[in-house]
C-alpha cells in the first residue's frame, strides 16, 4: 500500500534527522471518524504528522500544490484534497465532510498557513469548528514543537479529544462556531508550549 510505504520511509527520515518525540498517542483514536488539528510551523509538518500518527490522515492542502500534475496524482492517491485559502468553495467542504462522513481521519491546520510565532487563540480559521459538528466527527488537537533543525529534537503533543455538538433543531451561527476554533486553537497553544508529557 502506497501510504503504508511512504509512511514507512518517513518515519525513517524522520527519525535520522531529528529526535521525535510523541506525546499522548492514546487519544487518536483507532478508527472512525477525526480530525487532526495542529499548529502549522514547518511545511514538514504534514509529512511529520502522517509519518508518526497512527491514522491515515486525509489532508486539506493548499489548492497551489496541486498545479504541479505529478505532485496532484500523488497527493490525490494519498487522499489529500485542494483547499483555496482565500476563498470558502463548496466543492472542499463536501469533501471534507465526506472524508468525516466515511469514518475517517482529516488532517487540517486551523491557522491556514505557517506560522512559527505563538499560537494565538484568534489564529484560527471556523470551519474546523463546522467540520466537527456537522461531520459529528471530535477534534484532536495537536500542539507540534521545535525547531527543524537538524538533529533537534521535535514534540507531537497530542491532545484529549474535543467534541462538539449542535443543539436539537439549531444551527449554530457563524458567532458561534468562532467561539469554539477560539476553544480548539486555545488548546493547540497550550499543547505546542507544553514542556512536560
Amino acid at each position: 500500500m502506497l501510504f503504508k510505504f511512504l509512511q514507512s520511509i518517513l518515519r525513517l527520515f524522520f527519525n535520522i534527522v531529528y529526535d521525535i518525540e510523541v506525546v499522548g498517542a492514546e487519544n487518536l483514536p483507532k478508527d472512525g471518524s477525526a480530525i487532526v488539528c495542529a499548529n502549522h510551523i514547518s511545511f514538514l509538518d504534514p509529512l511529520l504528522l502522517g509519518a508518526f500518527l497512527d491514522r491515515h490522515l486525509h489532508f486539506m492542502a493548499k489548492y497551489e500544490l496541486f498545479k504541479f500534475p505529478p505532485l496532484a496524482w500523488l497527493l490525490t492517491k494519498l487522499g489529500a484534497f485542494p483547499v483555496n485559502r482565500q476563498s470558502v468553495e463548496i466543492t472542499s467542504l463536501k469533501r471534507a465532510l465526506e472524508v468525516l462522513k466515511n469514518g475517517k481521519a482529516m488532517g487540517i491546520f486551523a491557522q491556514g498557513g505557517r506560522d512559527k510565532a505563538v499560537v494565538h487563540e484568534d489564529d484560527g480559521k471556523a470551519g474546523v469548528a463546522m467540520f466537527a459538528v456537522r461531520g459529528a466527527a471530535p477534534v484532536i488537537p495537536v500542539g507540534i514543537k521545535g525547531s527543524f533543525w537538524a538533529f533537534t529534537r521535535i514534540t507531537i503533543n497530542i491532545g484529549a479529544p474535543m467534541r462538539f455538538e449542535e443543539p436539537e433543531g439549531k444551527k449554530l451561527r457563524a458567532a458561534e462556531l468562532s467561539l469554539l476554533t477560539k476553544e480548539i486553537m486555545r488548546e493547540i497553544k497550550c499543547l505546542s508550549e507544553r514542556t512536560d508529557p
